[in-house]
């Protein structure tokens, strides 16, 4: 039976869309099925929120790993193959193992009509169970409520990063009601660990909490960050916790402080239960990973731009918030290059809110994603950079959007930022192999 507490939704909010049975009902007969896998997961901690999930699922993983204990993770989407999403114990999952898997969910699903992300999830519940771990570190796919990956009812901790507007078809148009279905991931006597948000958010986040009488600490609260803004090192305080000169975020961004923050902090609280160093602190801060974040790039794209000082660099920023810490990054790198942004969207995807971020600070170029089922038009694209003012130029493929920046520069030194759709990042990588 999933845990269904009783949550004080304020009226403003108005009535939920989607009741929990909707899905998971439809989920709870395929896992019995199954022996109900994720009744037998090892210790989770599920991760929520609009922006930096990755991130904190990436650096969370590292220190465990960096401490010698044995780590699965559960991300979504994959970039180039399935496998990305189901991580054992540092290594993804085979194709005969996931094949296996998944055989036994469609054998179990027979009559049942489950989603793609409701089959594979079960799959990664049934895979998690079957190889011992420490600890497993699960992202939502989207919201928290009605995600597939809250159907677990035991937690080790929640974590809630940054919220921002996206999927608002889903989750609501408003800040309030994206953040209600975001912090649904919390269970009574978990520790729920709130990375830095928007005022209208942490006061949902808090109301929810409250009722639950759940354990809560929120950055810039109850813990918090100095940066030092000239060696990138950092100091993290948390109670009695005091970690000073933390090297600078292998992941680039300044918006990653936060993110870091934020794992550290349910590091800390999960001392009693984990025998974690400092020094396994500092490893994974320095070498942690998380591809398409502020990633560089250096592969025969390059050669476009003929030269060799140009920089093409590919990130997942595809809402508002994402472009903002992409642009803030923008202008930290202040050595003279022209800065371009290649975009692109899936349909409707593409917001004035996003586009706004770079204007003065690059130009931009739209591109249709072919990665994508349902690409947005780049003509689209241009036409709604021009209601906020915005020249953008529409382009049908990378290459020629690339060309047209080598003709724009001049063929002196410039940096193109490849954002937006992660398949856009998908297809960078494949074409530049």
């Amino acid at each position: 039976m999933v845990y269904l507490p009783h949550w004080p939704i304020p009226s403003t909010l108005g009535k939920r869309q989607i009741d929990y049975e909707t899905v998971f009902e439809r989920a709870a007969p395929v896992l019995e099925k199954l022996g109900n896998p994720h009744q037998k997961l090892p210790p989770t901690i599920h991760v929520s929120g609009t922006n930096g999930k990755g991130s904190a699922v990436s650096l969370l993983a590292k220190i465990f790993s960096c401490a010698n204990y044995r780590v699965h993770i559960y991300t979504s989407p994959h970039l180039h193959e399935s496998n990305e999403r189901i991580v054992l114990d540092g290594e993804m999952i085979s194709d005969n193992f996931l094949y296996e898997i998944m055989e036994e969910v469609r054998l179990a699903a027979e009559g049942v009509a489950l989603s793609f992300m409701e089959a594979f999830t079960i799959g990664a519940f049934l895979a998690f169970s079957k190889i011992p771990a420490d600890v497993l570190i699960i992202e939502c796919g989207m919201g928290g409520r009605i995600d597939i990956t809250n159907i677990i009812e035991k937690k080790l901790a929640t974590l809630i990063m940054p919220i921002s507007f996206d999927h608002m078809e889903y989750l609501g148009n408003s800040i309030e009601r994206i953040a209600l279905e975001k912090a649904m991931i919390m269970r009574k006597d978990t520790p729920l660990i709130v990375a830095s948000q928007p005022s209208a958010a942490k006061n949902i986040i808090k109301i929810l909490a409250n009722d639950q009488e759940i354990p809560t600490y929120f950055y810039d609260e109850d813990f918090s960050i100095i940066m030092d803004s000239i060696s990138g090192k950092f100091d993290f305080e948390f109670g009695d916790i005091f970690f000073e000169n933390l090297p600078s975020p292998a992941l680039r961004g300044p918006h990653q402080y936060i993110n870091f923050a934020t794992a550290i902090a349910t590091i800390s609280l999960l001392k009693e239960k984990f025998n974690i160093q400092e020094i396994h602190l500092r490893q994974a801060i320095s070498n942690v990973y998380w591809p398409s974040r502020i990633e560089k790039i250096q592969n025969t794209l390059n050669k476009i731009l003929d030269n060799s000082e140009s920089e093409i660099w590919i990130d997942g920023a595809h809402n508002e918030a994402g472009a903002f810490a992409l642009a803030r990054w923008i202008l930290e790198q202040d050595d003279g290059k022209e800065n371009f942004v290649i975009c692109g969207f899936s349909r409707a995807k593409c917001k004035t809110e996003f586009l706004e971020k770079f204007k003065n600070i690059a130009e931009v170029l739209a591109v249709r994603v072919n990665g994508e089922p349902y690409p947005e038009d780049p003509e689209k694209i241009s036409q709604i950079g021009s209601e906020i003012g915005m020249n953008i130029l529409p382009f049908s493929d990378l290459d020629n959007a690339l060309y047209q920046i080598k003709k724009i520069s001049a063929d002196q030194a410039c940096r193109v930022i490849i954002c937006g759709s992660l398949h856009l990042a998908r297809d960078v990588k494949r074409l530049g192999n």
